[in-house]
Order: structure tokens, then C-alpha cells, then sequence
């Protein structure tokens, strides 16, 4: 949902401005105040609200045995849910599955680092217990663990980024501005072209001539014969 209010409200910002780059500074105002949001972690937000922000919803229309050894976000979630809710949840198909991206267990695929939404709203000792286990961390120290201990951020930095790119930092660099969003760097392609085209307006030291290393003693010792006699040893 971050991404779409974030698309929802810059286009109408694409009006502001009387030059070009004060259009672009309009949609960056847009775009930086997103990041904030994820780079303080949401801190003027409750977790409801942030939940509400970052959680993806997929259906699963099939059972899970329909998707034998096949990996997703749906099917992790799915598989979670059955877990914490018990029950046939994955029968009969036709799941809602709302899940969130944490960051751990490190070092394993996106699709099994989904966590299911619900597991936020029970007790504080049911939401430790599976948190530990779907993370494989213990949360020693902590007796309550938020929705903000357990998030991606990179993740979801690299999801609002993308967008951002698409929308604002290309468009800009394409139409050759500096990038309005720093925070958001260019795409190593990008910052190719953009090299390659400043290059070709700068000058370039064109060796045109040789200088002849022979001594001029040596080139006046040639023979010189006429044309059709035979050169004489």
C-alpha cells in the first residue's frame, strides 16, 4: 500500500513547478518523505498503521498439495498460518494470505522469510513463540517483539526505491537533471549512459602523425634510380 499512495499522490505533483527542475524538486519533496517513513521505521505510525502500510495480500485458489515443491511468499505464509492456526487451513484452498518480509533467518530466499500478518495480533507470548521459530531467533531480551524487530527495511527501501526510479530519478536523468532523489541511486546501466553521453562532448587527443625515429643520414643514403632502370647494389 506504500507504493500505490506513493504513485497515487505524485503524479498530480508532476503540475507543479514553472521549469523543469522545479518539477522534479516537487515530486522529490513526495518521494523523500516516503523514504522517511521507512528510514525512521515508522516511527510516528502505530503497528496497526504500519501493517497496514507494508503487508502484501495474496490468495492461494488451490490446496497446498497442488503446490508441491513449488516456493513463494503465499505458500510460506500459508504454511505458517496452518502452524499458528491449526485446523485445515491449507485444504481446501481459496486462502487469504497477508503477510510481511523479515529479515531473518539470514541468508535464505524472500519467499521464506514471509511472516503472516496475524501472528501480530495474538498475545505476546503465542507472537514470541512463532516469531522465534519462523526466524530462528530467540528474542531473549525482549519480552514484547514489534513488527519493527522483525521487518526487512532494506527490503522494503529496495521495493519503494524501484518505484521511485521509475517514476522520478530516470525520467529526470534521461531528460538530463542531476538526480532529484540522492538517496535513491541511479542504476548501474544509468550511470553508464549517463557517463557515455557527457563523454562524447569532451575533447579527445588524436594522434594524427608519427614522428620518424630514423636519423636523416640514413634516409639520405637510399639509392635513387629511375623509373623502369634496375636498382644498382
Amino acid at each position: 500500500k506504500l507504493v500505490k499512495l506513493f504513485q497515487e499522490e505524485i503524479f498530480s505533483r508532476f503540475l507543479g513547478g514553472s521549469t523543469l527542475e522545479d518539477c522534479y524538486a516537487c515530486v522529490a519533496c513526495v518521494a523523500n518523505r516516503w523514504l522517511d517513513v521507512l528510514d525512521t521505521r515508522g516511527i510516528d505510525l502505530t503497528e496497526d498503521e504500519l501493517l497496514e502500510l507494508l503487508m502484501d495480500s495474496t490468495t492461494m485458489s488451490k490446496s497446498i498439495e497442488a503446490y508441491e515443491g513449488q516456493r513463494s511468499t503465499a505458500i510460506t505464509t500459508a504454511k505458517r498460518l496452518n502452524q499458528f492456526l491449526g485446523g485445515d487451513v491449507l485444504k481446501y484452498g481459496k486462502l487469504s494470505c497477508t503477510f510481511v518480509i523479515g529479515k531473518k533467518p539470514e541468508g535464505v530466499p524472500v519467499s521464506e522469510r514471509a511472516i503472516p500478518s496475524t501472528i501480530f495480533k495474538a498475545d505476546s507470548s503465542v507472537r514470541k513463540q512463532y516469531l522465534s521459530m519462523w526466524c530462528r531467533d530467540s528474542f531473549n531480551r525482549q519480552e514484547t517483539i514489534s513488527v519493527r524487530d522483525v521487518l526487512d527495511w532494506e527490503y522494503y527501501k529496495e521495493r519503494l526505491g524501484k518505484a521511485i526510479q521509475k517514476i522520478i530519478t530516470i525520467p529526470a536523468a534521461m531528460q538530463k537533471l542531476s538526480n532529484p532523489v540522492p538517496r535513491v541511486v541511479h542504476p548501474d546501466w544509468l550511470q553508464k549512459t549517463i557517463m557515455r553521453r557527457n563523454d562524447k562532448y569532451k575533447q579527445h587527443t588524436l594522434t594524427m602523425f608519427t614522428a620518424n625515429t630514423k636519423p636523416a643520414s640514413e634516409l639520405s643514403r637510399k639509392p635513387l634510380f629511375l623509373i623502369g632502370s634496375e636498382p644498382k647494389e
